[in-house]
Parts: structure tokens; sequence; C-alpha cells
């Protein structure tokens, strides 16, 4: 018997700077293989680990694949089938009744990049919500530092990615490639290849690390002094581009002047670097050319990251990197520039008042909160497990008056507390229009297979909802193919991203506005079109100043030491090689590669502890306590704990039951990595 086979081009949806092209082969109806789409110039010959596997996820016998009903107690994950009808009744009776008694902005939404499509995390979900009028949520979880800083400068000054090859030394400052970014990596290889020298300064000894020519093991949080560092390093020694900095370039003097303190001993001290690693750091990147910083998501994790985002801007302008190809930060986003907004600014919307991601534990636990929130539904997302303060989270989740909708693949830690569970498909079984926050390419998608089970994507269920709360915006009539050509319709790609060459072609490279070399002769985003070294308009919108300064750790030793008194260890959480954040965190490729969750501790702090690699060990402080394996390293700096970061815990406590919920200096972003603990044997 004669069987339909055919291949179909996809592309990666996971919240991934990559964006990887894949080729799913079907065989009557079912997809038997996923593979990397070679004529893609960032995805070339292969996928990460975790995208390889991805059938697993497909086929997963763990899937959703009927909506459910909570049976037992929150937390419990105990669960009985319903129909979609059923669910769909069930939920918006209860946020009509909701909306009667305190107003939309009783009813949560709460989502993020689980899926990066243009559909499922910013369409027609906003728009129900939006038209609800519930609170919104400010999703600053990861990068919200840097996209603050951006909108207060007048926008992004970044280099193409796929340029790096042209660069001789290159900077991977709070990133790891090979783990987070594999096709950065790659490009990153071909520099080397090319004789390029690989830096990396992180913390960790990452996998990225071990392929460095040099690692700078800095403290967590101190990344913006080194910045400060290696500017004061590069205008003492006269290293500076004075033509650029004359031609391009404002408020030099002033920056000198911030600088000026933190010669190369005051940097070793707050960072715990050596002086002569400063220097030597300084003098290469002043006198390389081309010479590239790809900052990540890792340094920005702390009180300070903002102006640490600021003061790495700095480096490039000063020593006139932007003039060459290669040079300069590196970094692209088309995600932002998809037109999805078309998708949720209607005309009948009613904003209601903002409410951080990463404070949920306070606002479902806020007595003081009116009105409080009664409703919580989670797309994209896996707050039980992401979200700081776990142990508020918890307790907020598992609350007998809060109704949760969650609509996911999996019975997530959030969904066993959910009310109602519906089930969703993945990302080859839906069409999607998808951008990249990583590189400069845009894809169209159209489903490999047919959703499994009774699975519906995220715009099917907005639609559903919508009908039954009788809201009558054109929007919710639209097709997915519909939502598609109205983003591109409000898109900003370029006039070559067509929807006639995305369907031919899957994927189009979105050529950047200002060429190769972007900032050559200036012209970077702001009124007045070059670098403001002090930024009035980055002082009005934080308060913090209009120059790049240190701000240090919320705790630390150095910052709060009573507290490490009784807490000396800094924390680190980190994401796992084999998981993107909690995506992946209870599958086979995730528990098969890490069965125990690891803690990782510096051998002289074991012995300190009387411990010894393998042992049953908990990490505490005031917020909560995780437990685990020890694994005594030295790829951990001393004084410092690694608790791996997207684990599915059943239940139990991750990484974020330490974490803190304040927030950083800029945007509302995160301080995961803020944070202090001790560790002792599990009693």
């Amino acid at each position: 018997m004669s069987q339909d086979e055919q291949t179909v081009r996809v592309t990666c949806t996971h919240d991934c700077p990559d964006a990887c092209s894949a080729l799913v082969t079907v065989v009557d109806g079912e997809a038997v293989d996923i593979r990397a789409d070679a004529s893609h110039p960032v995805t070339g010959r292969h996928l990460c680990v975790k995208v390889d596997r991805y059938l697993e996820r497909v086929y997963s016998p763990d899937r959703v694949m009927t909506p459910l009903r909570r049976t037992g107690a929150k937390g419990a994950g105990e669960f009985e089938p319903l129909s979609w009808d059923e669910a769909l009744d069930e939920i918006t009776d209860r946020w009509q009744a909701i909306i009667a008694e305190d107003g939309g902005e009783a009813i949560l939404p709460y989502s993020y990049l689980g899926s990066m499509g243009a559909l499922s995390a910013f369409g027609p979900t906003w728009g129900l919500f939006h038209t609800m009028g519930a609170s919104q949520l400010e999703r600053s979880i990861c990068g919200g530092q840097a996209i603050a800083l951006s909108f207060a400068t007048g926008g992004d000054a970044y280099a193409d990615p796929e340029f790096l090859p042209d660069a001789r030394l290159i900077v991977a400052w709070g990133i790891d490639v090979v783990s987070t970014s594999i096709h950065t990596w790659d490009f990153i290889r071909k520099a080397k290849a090319n004789g390029a020298r690989f830096v990396v300064i992180d913390p960790y000894r990452s996998r990225t690390a071990r392929r460095a020519d040099s690692h700078l093991a800095i403290r967590p949080g101190t990344d913006g002094a080194l910045a400060l560092g290696l500017a004061h390093v590069v205008i003492a020694e006269n290293l500076v581009d004075e033509a650029y900095v004359a031609a391009n370039t404002t408020g030099f003097d002033d920056y000198a002047a911030a600088v000026e303190p933190w010669t190369p001993d005051a940097t070793a001290a707050a960072t715990g670097l050596d002086a002569e690693d400063v220097v030597g750091l300084a003098r290469d990147y002043a006198t390389t050319r081309p010479a590239a910083i790809r900052f990540g998501v890792g340094m920005q994790r702390a009180a300070g990251s903002g102006m640490a985002v600021r003061a790495i801007q700095c480096l490039p302008a000063l020593t006139g990197q932007w003039r060459h190809k290669g040079g300069g930060m590196v970094n692209a986003s088309t995600v932002s520039n998809l037109g999805f907004w078309s998708l949720w600014a209607l005309p009948d919307a009613k904003m209601g008042r903002t409410i951080s991601m990463i404070r949920l534990g306070a606002a479902l636990n806020d007595p003081e909160l009116a009105p409080p929130i009664r409703s919580l539904f989670v797309w994209n997302s896996n707050p039980a497990v992401i979200a700081a303060d776990q142990r508020r989270v918890l307790e907020g989740l598992a609350r007998d008056d809060l109704f949760t909708v969650v609509h996911d693949q999996f019975v997530t830690d959030t969904a066993r507390y959910a009310d109602v569970v519906l089930p969703a498909p993945t990302m080859i079984e839906h069409d999607e229009l998808v951008g990249s926050w990583g590189f400069n390419y845009v894809s169209i998608n159209h489903a490999a297979i047919e959703p499994l089970g009774e699975s519906r994507a995220n715009p099917e269920v907005a639609r559903n909802l919508a009908q039954r709360m009788g809201y009558h915006d054109e929007l919710f009539n639209m097709s997915d193919d519909e939502m598609i050509q109205q983003c591109l319709d409000n898109a900003t790609l370029g006039p070559a991203v067509s929807r006639e060459r995305l369907e031919s072609e899957g994927f189009v490279r979105v050529e950047p506005a200002r060429g190769d070399v972007p900032f050559a002769d200036g012209g970077f985003p702001g009124p007045s079109g070059k670098f403001e070294f002090s930024c009035q308009a980055m002082a009005e919108a934080f308060g913090l100043g209009p120059v790049a300064t240190f701000v240090p750790p919320a705790e630390s030793p150095e910052t709060t030491p009573d507290l490490a008194e009784r807490y000396p260890l800094r924390l680190l959480t980190l994401k796992r090689h084999h998981s993107i954040n909690s995506s992946y965190g209870g599958l086979p490729v995730m528990r098969g590669a890490e069965p125990d969750l690891l803690i990782e501790l510096h051998p002289d702090d074991a012995c300190d502890r009387g411990l010894n690699d393998g042992d049953a060990i908990r990490v505490w402080n005031d917020r909560g306590e995780v437990r685990g394996l020890l694994r005594s390293t030295d790829d951990v700096l001393a004084g410092s704990v690694v608790v791996p970061f997207g684990r599915w815990l059943n239940g139990g406590l991750g990484a974020n039951a330490l974490t803190s919920d304040r927030l950083g200096d800029m945007g509302g972003g995160p301080t995961f990595c803020d944070a202090l603990v001790e560790v002792s044997a599990t009693p």
C-alpha cells in the first residue's frame, strides 16, 4: 500500500534568538522526522538538542488531549475530562459573574514567550482581555531592562549578528550561547577559525566559557562596574577613538568624569576579577578592530542590570568599533516589527491596571489590592516555576477563590493548580507568523499535521471565548490566515518581505535599514542622531542620572553584610542546556540529561560545610528552600551556589523559591541572580 509522504517547512517558535527553520517529514498524516533546514543561513545543518527531539514532545503520552476539570485539591493535579462546550461555558460563566461583581480588572491574563508566534504570543488573546478591561500584565521578565533602555533612548543600536565572522575580538557578556543560542555560537566559531579571540564574561564556567580564549568569572550583578572599569582604562591610556567620539557622540566629558573613579583596583574590588584582567581586556577591546559585544539576558537579573547595559553600550562608541563591519553591539529583532499590535489595539479596548508578571505572588496574596485578582488565565507560560518568590506564587495559586484556567500542552506545575486545563497544539500543528529576537528573519508556518486530540491554538480559543462573552469586534471573526495578513499589512519589515515571498520561500531576510555598518557615521536612534554618553531622556525615565553608573547588587556580602552573616553565598539561577526556560522541564530530553536536581557548589565551600560530591543538600534563605544533590565543581565561583532553573517539580520547589520579586533599576526587570543563600546537608 503506497504511503502519502510530504515535507513541510516550519519555524521554531520557542523563546530562543535563533528561530530555526526545520523540515518535518509527514507520512500518512503522522510526523516521522524533524531535521534542520540547511537552506536557512542561520539554522544551517543542525537544530539544538531540544528541538532535534521535538517529536518526542508532539507524541508524548503526557500530552493534554481534551479539556480537563479539576477534581482534587489545587496542586494535586487531579482532573477529569470534559467537552470544549462545557469548558468554555464554565469559563465564561465564571468570568461574567466576576466582571458583574468586581469589573474586568479582577481577571488577569498571564503569558510570555512559550511561543513567539505573532498570533499565539501577541495576537487575539490580548485583544480578548483588552476588550474585557482585564488587568494588564507587565511582561518584563526577560530583557526588560534593555527594552526599557531602548525606549528611553529612542531605539536599538545593534549590528547584524551574521557579521560576527568578520570580528577579530568577540565578547559574550552574560550569555551562554552554546546552550541558549547555538547558531550564534556557529558564527563565533567561524570568527575563531578566521583568527578572532573569544572572551566570555560570566560568573559560571558555562559550556560557552569552556570554549573561550579567556573567561572572566565576574561576581554576579557587577557587570556595570566592569564596563565602567574598562572605560576608565581606555580613557586613561589614550585609547579612545577621538575622531569618532568628536563627530558622533555627545556628553563625553560627563561620562569621563563618571568613569574616573573606576580604576583597575576599584573595579577588581567590586567584580572579584584581577586588576590585570581588567586592563588586559580594555586594551584588547580598544585596539582590536573590529570588536563585537553580544550581551545576554543572564546579566540582566540583578538590581543594577539596566545601568550595566547602558555602561556596556558606551564601550563601542568610546572606541569607534561602530566604524567596522562586524563591530559594535550585535543583536537583531524582527519580532517587534510584525504588526501584531493591530490584533489587540481595538476600538473597544479598556486598558486596566498593570501588574508585574515577576510579582505575581505578591499580587495574588495582596489583601489591599482592589479589586483582588479572582481569575487567572495562563498561556505560553508556567508561572509556578518561572515567577519569583515561588512559595508566595504557589500560595496564591492555591486560593480556593481564584478561578484559574491554563491553556497548555502538558499538566505543568501551574496547570496542577488550574480549575480548567485546555489542550494546546505544538508548533507543527497550527499556522503562525514568526519573527526572531536574535537574527534578521521572518517566517511563515503552515501546520505540518492536524492538531492532536482536541487541541486548539490560541487564536481559536480567543475566538471561542470572545463569542461567548458577547464581544463583536471583527478581530474575533477573522481566520488565522486573515490575522497573518493583517499583521503583515501593519508590519515594518521593509519592502523585501511580502506574503508572496513568505509563501514561496518560507522565510525572508529583513534587510537592516542602515546597511552593514549602521553607525559608522553616527545616525544613532534618538533626536540628536548621536550616541549620548550623557542622556537626559534616560535620566528622566528612570531617575538614575544621565550618565552610566554602577548600581550594586541588592543582596551581597558587600552591600548587605548583616544578611550575609546568615546567608553568605551568592545565588545563581541558571538556564539548562536541555531546556528552554521551563519549556522542556519535564520532558525526556531534560529528565534524561539531568535525572536529579543538581546543585553546584565550589569545592572550598563544600569542604567548609563538611559536604561531599553527591550528598543530599538543601539551599535556603528567608524566602524558601530547595533540595537536591551536590555537584562539587570549580565551574562555580567560590562564594556562589548554582541552582538550576526551569525544571518541572510536580508541586515541589525550585530555584525561584529562593529569589526575590524585587524589581531592577529599569523597566521592571527581575533580580533572579541577586540573592543570598546558605547550603547545608539535608536533615
